[in-house]
């Protein structure tokens, strides 16, 4: 990760607001779009967009699976401090926030890459979460789908695509 000095960096707020239905399955659809807003993750599952699409929250049994194990991968501690960061200030008047961050004076700067996988994936943008909307967004409706989830026997990596 590189070193920023501070006068060379412009952080640009972006995104918009949204509104995710109060379903876990919804919650965590919408965890794994703003991940994939901040870390490339294209070629990483099949139907990554449909995945994403929380305001469509109907899975079938196998999309959950995925989504689930893809989760599981994007867990926020492997992160934090890398390309997202807890931040209230930065928040705004939000529970999280989106930054581009642009290059000032010809000098490099971001944190690049981060290991996904055991893949390398560019690192998109950043963000800054409140960690009312970790908790609402991801530990809270991971552990509820993990609760009701079959009992299933299966390669992990295998079910995303994950080498």
């Amino acid at each position: 990760m590189a070193l920023f000095n501070k006068k060379d960096i412009e952080f640009k707020v972006i995104g918009r607001s949204v509104t995710v239905p109060d379903d876990p399955r919804a919650q965590l659809m919408y965890y794994l779009d703003c991940m994939c807003t901040v870390v490339d993750l294209t070629n990483t599952s099949p139907n990554l967009q449909r995945l994403r699409n929380y305001e469509n929250y109907s899975l079938t049994s196998d999309e959950k699976e995925r989504l689930i194990i893809l989760c599981v991968l994007l867990d926020p501690d492997e992160f934090i401090d890398k390309c997202i960061f807890q931040n209230d200030a930065m928040c705004l008047n939000s529970r999280n926030k989106f930054y581009e961050i642009t290059q000032v004076n010809n000098h490099l700067l971001a944190a690049g890459n981060v290991i996904i996988g055991g893949r390398n994936r560019r690192v998109n943008k950043i963000m800054a979460f409140k960690m009312s909307w970790i908790q609402d967004y991801y530990y809270t409706p991971l552990n509820i789908l993990l609760q009701l989830r079959p009992m299933r026997r299966h390669n992990n990596a295998t079910a995303c695509n994950i080498s």
